[in-house]
């Protein structure tokens, strides 16, 4: 029988009228739009500068030298501006003041907020011979009422009389070797030092959870530095607890002291900062068995413990709008409004050993 002219003919293998060609179409469909959204949305940035930016830009250039930079700095950094305090506000309207000799529209933002301060505090050693010493807080030589004294912001107010336990950097790995030698820090004054690793809230919280009675925290310094008191908070997260997330002003919605989200920011114990001289003295007048060997380069090994310390450390958290005499905390200084901020400050000074 004589074939068809049609089945005598070679089939087509075109990719349109393959077994595979709705999937191959639509890859091929896909690979179209991709390319197309691309092109409209990664356009070539034309090679210009906003006159804003160039405006800044010869505003930085022409207002700026050396001797303006030192002077600034040496103004900024002369007194401490505790936030909420009347040499805070002064900060601020420095720096209004310069940002207005530049012709740029500045204004301040008054904003309320929960903030701690330094009542009293005291810290004292008492030897296994009976005798006593107190143990010196602030940096020496650094005297004057303006100084703010060494605390820790939103430290629980409290007193703690037990024995010195040194806790390295106050790590779970420091508390595992601390108990593989049969030390517990339970009813303890936990002495730690400042790492990169833990906040201060995570170096209190922990010491809390091992069953420490307080905190005693220290910074290692340069060679001649071992005066200087790092102050800090030892509050969890950022800004104020009252108002997390949002900006607290005059209205607006705010969390009371008592809630729960609040108190859980704050440390159980009490805890303050000393210095790495007094640190020192502490370590070395510890008795016992010599600590293990930690991570972290220890200089010389103190021993377990031994010495008993005496710690009372009092602050207050002061919520500025129902304060008697609130002190306005205009805590930024900028031009335009919140959403459309041309340029702003925050400025955030330490007092170290000066």
């Amino acid at each position: 029988m004589a074939q068809s002219l049609s089945s005598a003919l070679p089939k087509p293998t075109s990719i349109l009228t393959s077994t595979h060609s709705p999937l191959c179409a639509l890859l091929f469909v896909t690979l179209l739009l991709t390319l197309g959204l691309f092109t409209l949305h990664h356009r070539p940035i034309p090679n210009q500068t906003s006159p804003n930016a160039l405006r800044f830009r010869h505003l930085f250039l022409s207002s700026a030298n050396n001797d303006t930079l030192s002077s600034d700095l040496r103004a900024l950094t002369l007194h401490p501006h505790l936030a909420g305090t009347p040499p805070a506000a002064q900060t601020a309207a420095y720096v209004q003041s310069h940002f207005q000799t530049l012709g740029l529209d500045t204004r301040t933002n008054v904003y309320n907020a929960l903030l701690s301060y330094p009542v009293h505090s005291s810290l004292s050693a008492h030897f296994s011979n009976g005798t006593a010493a107190d143990i010196l807080l602030d940096e020496s030589g650094a005297g004057g009422k303006n100084v703010v004294r060494p605390y820790h912001a939103y430290a629980p107010s409290g007193a703690a009389y037990g024995r010195a336990v040194f806790v390295n950097y106050g790590r779970e790995e420091d508390y595992r070797a601390l108990a593989a030698r049969g030390v517990s820090v339970a009813g303890c004054v936990a002495v730690a030092r400042r790492g990169t690793s833990l906040s201060r809230n995570s170096v209190v919280e922990g010491a809390a959870e091992k069953g420490a009675a307080a905190v005693l925290l220290y910074t290692e310094s340069e060679e001649g530095f071992g005066r200087g008191v790092e102050r800090g908070t030892v509050m969890r997260g950022l800004g104020d607890p009252l108002s997390p997330g949002w900006a607290g002003v005059e209205g607006g919605e705010r969390l009371e002291l008592e809630d729960s989200d609040v108190v859980r920011r704050f440390p159980k114990i009490p805890s303050m900062p000393i210095s790495a001289d007094a640190a020192e003295g502490i370590l070395r007048s510890l008795e016992g068995a010599r600590v293990p060997v930690m991570s972290g380069g220890i200089p010389s090994r103190p021993r377990l413990g031994g010495l008993v310390l005496a710690l009372l450390c009092s602050t207050s958290l002061i919520r500025l709008k129902e304060s008697a005499d609130p002190p306005t905390h205009p805590s930024q200084v900028g031009g335009g409004s919140n959403r459309s901020t041309s340029f702003g400050i925050h400025s955030s000074v330490r007092w170290a050993d000066l």
